[in-house]
């Protein structure tokens, strides 16, 4: 692997492990920030591969890693789109709650 390849591993690495972190800490912006970067990486692993041959060996390695934590960080999203979704609800319940408790109450 060259130099430009082991940096890229190794801050695609880091990147899936800062993710779930923000993830699992419900710090939601900041990992849209942080896919934001991952998306920024991965486009430099494609620019690696069309502008060093050499490379593209090494590049499918490390896209075949990129595809499993993909899978793992999509299955992770998907679990908090859900938990947030069913907050989003129970939040608009309670809206609904109130504003009736509220027509109710005005006319006593």
């Amino acid at each position: 692997m060259s130099v430009t390849l082991v940096f890229l591993d190794e801050a695609l690495t880091e990147n899936a492990h800062q993710m779930e972190a923000l993830l699992q800490q419900q710090q939601y912006d900041e990992a849209l920030l942080c896919m934001d970067e991952r998306l920024a990486l991965i486009a430099s692993l494609v620019q690696l591969a069309k502008e060093d041959p050499a490379q593209r060996q090494g590049v499918a390695t490390l896209a075949n890693t990129l595809a499993t934590q993909e899978a793992s960080m999509t299955a992770l999203a998907t679990s908090h789109h859900q938990t947030i979704f069913k907050q989003l609800t129970q939040v608009g319940r309670a809206n609904k709650a109130g504003r009736a408790y509220r027509v109710n109450s005005k006319e006593f």
